[in-house]
């Protein structure tokens, strides 16, 4: 690994429900170094954002949890997680796919699935343990598509397999993911958070651009223009008007 801290600690796990449930079980008996890395080729119920699950065939995919203490931000900043993580897995699959020849584009859809082709390809669990109004830990759960090739009807899924037409070593794509998650930390432990903020909007799926969405059963144009200090999505309407969405109460159609 080449690595400071990320996954110097590694804690392989042949087969569990879910890392990030290990991974919070852990801190509340232990006090893991920061960077520990748990990690398994058969998750069998990874969790997603609004409680949904995250489909994983066995020992297809990259399923994992990092656990980091970031103390050093702000309760109205736990957005800037979000965007550093998302950021780096972008920075993953499009090394990756560039490196085959290939040219299509990563895009992070708020707040942090990663999409190709309109497409997930990976997506984000992050769950925060707050004391005395200071985030003392965060888990970070990772779930990437890498060699799995067929999935569920109902979801809009592909894989790096089903992009590139090959199969993946799993654990180099975890030593190399560990990389880009590390220089993406660091760069936000060095307060250069403008940076991420920029890059963050640069790689927005849909962002400055006018789709329809639906919030409490009404249907309206709108065009992503930014994303709020504490992390919700700033839409403008048609009527020039400027409205922040939490994550339950927007919905693109």
């Amino acid at each position: 690994m080449k690595t400071l801290f990320i996954g110097q600690n590694l804690i392989y796990l042949k087969s569990i429900e879910s890392t990030n449930s290990y991974a919070n079980e852990l801190l509340e008996q232990i006090n893991p170094l920061e960077g520990t890395l748990i990690y398994t080729f058969n998750q069998k119920k990874g969790r997603g954002q609004r409680g949904n699950r995250w489909e994983c065939e066995a020992n297809k995919n990259v399923a994992l949890s990092i656990i980091l203490n970031p103390p050093f931000l702000k309760l109205d900043e736990q957005f800037l997680l979000n965007k550093f993580v998302s950021l780096a897995v972008a920075d993953l699959l499009a090394e990756i796919i560039s490196s085959n020849g290939k040219k299509q584009e990563v895009k992070i859809k708020w707040p942090n699935d990663i999409f190709i082709n309109n497409k997930k390809i990976a997506g984000i669990l992050i769950e925060n343990t707050i004391r005395e109004s200071t985030i003392q830990h965060t888990v970070i759960g990772i779930g990437i598509n890498i060699n799995q090739t067929q999935f569920n009807s109902d979801i809009n899924a592909t894989s790096l397999s089903l992009l590139l037409n090959k199969e993946f070593d799993l654990l180099m794509i975890i030593e190399s993911l560990c990389e880009f998650i590390e220089a993406r930390y660091l760069q936000l432990k060095s307060n250069n958070r403008g940076d991420i903020n920029k890059a963050y909007l640069h790689q927005l799926y849909l962002f400055n651009e006018w789709h329809n969405y639906t919030s409490n059963n009404t249907i309206f144009e709108g065009k992503i223009i930014d994303i709020s200090k504490i992390g919700k999505l700033q839409l403008q309407l048609k009527s020039g008007e400027v409205k922040d969405f939490d994550l339950k109460e927007i919905k693109l159609l």
